[in-house]
């Protein structure tokens, strides 16, 4: 690629400024602007991922001279000026940057079915965007990741992981392979250990260098009676498991092992976890999901708990914003939360667990993606905001905003239908205090705002609004309930009966939307609000 090329905004910044000068001059169709975009390589910065950014007024537009210690940062930083020209906002003068977490990634971790192909694809350079620098392929249900672990794969599905691996390399990203062989291995055996090692050697042709084993979800105990002839316990087979895993990948050149332990949950020094840390290299990476499976809140004091017992950082498996399991009715669409901002000091890094739902993962993933780069200036409403405007368009934001505000609810404990619970407040407390005219006009307008949302969004059957579809379903339902509440209240209408009917119905339907506020407004409404 020359160094002038000229290219649209519209189109996929990403798959064009992979080259070897990085170098561009960019057309704003819209405005008429220019902004040309000047790189050269400074090994003067001790940040491999960071970079320096001079923005400076010129005749046609602006002129961005971007300095940057190796590839990865020339790409985050190209990622950054995207950003801000799709926002339209530069700060002139120089500044640097840098990002904090050392492991900054996702993973492909959930029960469910699989991502597609081209939609893994896809989330590689929509990560890399937000910084990311890492990506576990660990879907459960991919047959050869879990069920048929000791079987190679076959040619095409190979041919595919190489695609993947090939493309995070582009994005200056690690693409780890994970195994998950635990619910049926003999340890002791050596013909199953043969099996393990022909996988990573032929994912390791490909090109892959780095691998995780996983332990999670399996029994506790020993299963086969070679195993129990052999080991006292199950953590002295994973041990022995992991060790003689780390060896081989020894005899290959430049390997990265991350371990998943069967324990991967609580304080952090549980016998187990204190019997795997010590007995395997400092070198291999561990998995730690926090003092919860999904952790509410994880902090600095836990991570230095475990780092006493393991001799090592955690490598967080952040289980948000992955909604399987007991959450599938659950959308979870709020920024990340109750991360420490000092974690980046007593951690390895943090990997986020994603959704089945790929495009709605995409908010979520960009929030935490953006604190893993620089969690003390992390702003999650701010993030949040700056996400939903990189992903819908600018039409239907007001709309989508609508519906993502009552989809908070997860293990963060976030507080759900923050807008919702704002209006109907301010409604119920014109009322007690003698104001109805008030109370009215703060509910038409709310009303009209939701009905209206609940009207373009039905109509919505694309991309995200197709994997939202039943939470669209129920928000259809709840402007109604909302409507006949107005009626009741405003209108004099005769519809308690029918408003009951209602929220029979929408209780009954199992897909989690709305917080309390809702519920305890319907309940006000059918109370004839006397005060």
């Amino acid at each position: 690629m020359n160094q002038n090329t000229v290219f649209s905004f519209e189109k996929d910044f990403g798959i064009h400024f992979v080259s070897e000068d990085f170098s561009y001059i960019l057309a704003d169709v819209k405005k008429g602007n220019e902004i040309e975009i000047k790189t050269e390589q400074d090994t003067s910065l001790h940040s491999a991922e960071g970079y320096v950014l001079k923005i400076e007024k010129q005749e046609k537009g602006l002129r961005i001279l971007v300095r940057y210690a190796e590839k990865k940062g020339a790409i985050n930083a190209l990622f950054s000026v995207r950003r801000m020209c799709r926002e339209n906002r530069f700060s002139l003068g120089e500044t640097a940057k840098e990002p904090k977490f050392a492991v900054r990634g996702y993973i492909e971790g959930f029960y469910g079915r699989p991502w597609s192909y081209d939609t893994r694809l896809k989330m590689l350079r929509y990560a890399a965007s937000f910084g990311a620098n890492t990506h576990y392929y660990a879907p459960k249900d991919d047959p050869y990741h879990r069920k048929l672990w000791r079987e190679e794969y076959p040619e095409n599905e190979l041919q595919q992981l190489k695609v993947l691996s090939d493309e995070a390399a582009k994005y200056g990203m690690e693409f780890a392979y994970c195994i998950a062989p635990g619910l049926s291995i003999c340890y002791a055996s050596e013909t199953e250990f043969t099996c393990l090692t022909k996988k990573i050697a032929q994912l390791y042709g490909i090109g892959i260098r780095s691998f995780g084993l996983l332990l999670d979800d399996i029994a506790p105990e020993l299963y086969y009676e070679k195993d129990k002839q052999k080991y006292n316990s199950m953590v002295e087979a994973h041990v022995d498991l992991i060790n003689r895993t780390a060896a081989f990948m020894k005899t290959l050149d430049g390997c990265v092992l991350t371990v998943c332990p069967t324990e991967y949950w609580g304080k952090g020094d549980s016998d187990y976890l204190r019997t795997l840390g010590q007995g395997i290299g400092t070198d291999i990476r561990i998995f730690f999901t926090g003092s919860d499976i999904c952790a509410k809140e994880i902090g600095c004091d836990e991570a230095q708990i475990f780092f006493e017992s393991t001799n090592r950082k955690p490598l967080y498996w952040d289980n948000y914003p992955v909604n399987d399991a007991e959450m599938f009715m659950e959308m979870h669409m709020g920024p990340l939360i109750g991360r420490d901002k000092q974690l980046y000091a007593h951690a390895q890094g943090i990997i986020f667990n994603c959704m089945e739902y790929a495009e709605c993962t995409r908010i979520p993933l960009a929030t935490a993606l953006t604190y893993l780069w620089d969690p003390e200036n992390y702003d999650p409403e701010q993030a949040y905001r700056e996400t939903v405007c990189d992903n819908i368009p600018q039409d239907e934001r007001e709309a989508f905003i609508l519906l993502a505000d009552n989809l908070r609810i997860s293990c963060l404990k976030d507080e759900n239908s923050h807008i919702m619970n704002e209006h109907l407040l301010r409604c119920q407390t014109a009322m007690q205090t003698g104001n109805p005219e008030k109370a009215k006009e703060i509910l038409y307008s709310f009303l009209l705002q939701v009905k209206n949302a609940a009207t373009l969004l039905q109509n919505k059957k694309d991309g995200i609004y197709k994997e939202l579809s039943i939470w669209i379903e129920k928000f259809v339902l709840c402007a109604d309930i909302l409507g006949t509440c107005y009626e009741i209240l405003f209108e004099n209408a005769d519809k308690k009966e029918e408003l009951r009917s209602k929220m029979y119905i929408y209780n009954r339907n199992a897909t989690v939307l709305t917080g309390f506020c809702f519920r305890e407004f319907v309940e006000i409404v059918l109370e004839d609000f006397s005060y």
